[in-house]
């Protein structure tokens, strides 16, 4: 089974597609799906309708606004993949990363069409717009939750839980990485300008 069809099958039976994803998932199933990804929310952006863009098509940067999936992508599925060995999940590693991956495709099918109906779409119609958008969105999640149920074979209140105790995680990891960058900024700000200085007295 190709991309394509799996991903019609997370997108119109996404019970039948995490129940099968656990003996046919490939790793470059979840990089082409995280591509798109990227690109449609690149051409979101790009074609949102002027009263809804948010910044101006200059200040859009395809690599920046990569970081904008792939992080939360790649976090979510090493967090949940640590907190659900911790309790007793039955996931892999690689069932988590290429599952995930899918559970992108009502943002990958909708995100574009979404944003160019914004351009026939008046101000005082914007909550038909956010409202698109929030169906988006909760589909998403619907999507995350039924694959931390499924491939974990949770019962409801432990997924929960683990899905809660993932994004905590998540954020955990977020904060030591700034911390981190901002320390290794420093740290490279310094030794800068020692070497200015030293090369200045010399």
């Amino acid at each position: 089974m190709n991309t394509v069809r799996l991903a019609k099958l997370a997108l119109l039976h996404p019970i039948t597609f995490f129940e099968d994803i656990q003996e046919r998932a490939k790793w470059h199933y979840a990089f082409v799906m995280i591509g798109l990804a990227i690109l449609a929310h690149y051409l979101s952006l790009t074609f949102s309708g002027f009263l809804f863009q948010t910044r101006e098509p200059y200040q859009i940067s395809i690599l920046i606004e990569s970081t904008w999936i792939v992080v939360p992508w790649l976090t979510w599925s090493v967090t949940n993949w640590g907190v659900s060995s911790i309790m007793d999940g039955e996931g892999k590693f690689k069932q988590i990363f290429v599952g995930s991956a899918f559970t992108l495709i009502p943002y990958i099918t909708l995100s574009v069409p979404v944003a160019i109906v914004s351009n026939l779409l008046a101000k005082s119609e914007a909550m038909m717009y956010n409202g698109l958008e929030v169906f988006i969105f909760v589909w998403v999640v619907y999507l995350i939750l039924l694959q931390v149920k499924i491939i974990h074979d949770f019962t409801f209140g432990k997924m929960l839980w683990i899905t809660l105790l993932t994004i905590i995680g998540m954020f955990i990891i977020w904060f030591i990485g700034m911390l981190l960058y901002g320390l290794i900024n420093q740290s490279i700000q310094f030794v800068i300008g020692l070497y200015k200085e030293i090369n200045y007295r010399l």
